[in-house]
């Protein structure tokens, strides 16, 4: 029963708060609350205020929002190229882990004594010479110095 007066209620309160500069909220003899735009004569009454008018001027309304959704687009661009940033360095760093990987493996194989055999990225089998060991040696070195951190 009670939910008529307040569905009531509220309609008109949403109707006239779109419209109205302000809206009075006083209380009869009988406890009732009422609502008004205007005061009542020899009562006190609180104002509320409604919403704020309507902008006089849509270009500026639309200026205004265009703004915001440029400085929206930027920060979505400022947050991709972080995240493209932030995606290359652990790809830089997934691989120089594998090359140091690859580096210690090396060297530890070509430091072992005796004399071995070595297939070629052809996959042709081949054996060193001192000279072609020594070389692989101090690459295998320079792949550790570049790519691994100690």
């Amino acid at each position: 029963m009670h939910i008529r007066p307040a569905l009531l209620l509220t309609l008109l309160l949403t109707a006239t708060l779109s419209y109205a500069s302000g809206i009075y909220k006083w209380i009869d003899d009988d406890g009732q609350v009422h609502y008004s735009q205007t005061p009542p004569p020899n009562r006190p009454a609180e104002l509320i205020q409604g919403a704020p008018p309507p902008a006089n001027d849509p270009a500026a309304v639309r200026g205004d929002l265009q703004r915001q959704l440029d400085a929206f687009d930027e920060r979505r661009a400022q947050r991709d190229e972080a995240f493209a940033e932030q995606k290359e360095k652990e790809e830089v760093a997934r691989i120089k882990k594998q090359n140091c990987e690859t580096a210690r493996k090396n060297l530890a194989k070509l430091r072992q004594g005796g004399e071995k055999r070595y297939m070629t990225p052809e996959g042709e089998v081949i054996r060193l010479t001192d000279e072609e060991r020594a070389k692989r040696i101090e690459d295998a070195k320079q792949g550790i110095e570049d790519n691994c951190e100690e």
